[in-house]
């Protein structure tokens, strides 16, 4: 998916993301926290470990894998 600037005038809202001038970026994580994720994300969420770096990405409700 390509990274594109917002025209539209009215912002992005879209996966639970602000309303911002570009569109979210899927190839870097967009949270960032200490251990395993275990709460629900929007479906190819990608979330850091803070503590040792490792990404996970969602795969639907609270289902993450390592990547």
């Amino acid at each position: 998916m390509a990274i594109v600037p917002n025209k539209d005038g009215m912002g992005i809202k879209a996966n639970g993301h602000p309303t911002g001038p570009v569109d979210v970026s899927y190839c870097t994580p967009t949270t960032f926290a200490a251990g395993v994720p275990s709460t629900a994300g929007y479906a190819s969420e990608l979330r850091a470990d803070s503590a040792t770096g490792d990404v996970y990405r969602n795969i639907g409700g609270t289902k993450w894998i390592d990547l």
